[in-house]
């Protein structure tokens, strides 16, 4: 059986290559998707949430408070990591599109010399 989450790169791959391309594009696509992350860090606290557009529909949507001692970098990391656990429930048939909109975030959580990178390690 494939693998659901293959295509996502976030779990597969070193050095994942991050699609640059319009995600309008994507939108406008019946067959996909998409998938909208985000994090943020206010005076009102430290979130992270993501939801699910399907069909022109919000079809779902996930949202968590953080600790307030969380950085906005692990909201922003926060928010697809818990969307490519919801993908990887998808049917193997759905193709999907995750967008972030923080570049920066994904691209240091990969970059072994990142001070940054441990700061998202799960304990076990």
């Amino acid at each position: 059986m494939p693998d659901p989450i293959s295509g996502v790169g976030l779990l597969r791959h070193r050095f994942p290559k991050i699609d640059q391309e319009d995600g309008e594009a994507n939108i406008a696509r019946k067959d996909i998707i998409n998938i909208f992350t985000d994090g943020s860090k206010t005076e009102l606290g430290v979130g992270a949430a993501f939801c699910v557009l399907t069909n022109d529909i919000w079809a779902y949507q996930w949202s968590a408070k953080l600790n307030d001692n969380n950085t906005v970098f692990q909201a922003e990391l926060t928010a697809p990591h818990e969307a490519v656990i919801y993908a990887s429930h998808l049917p193997n048939h759905n193709a999907f599109k995750i967008h972030v909109d923080n570049r920066e975030s994904i691209t240091a959580s990969f970059n072994s010399k990142s001070i940054s990178q441990d700061k998202f390690s799960k304990s076990s």
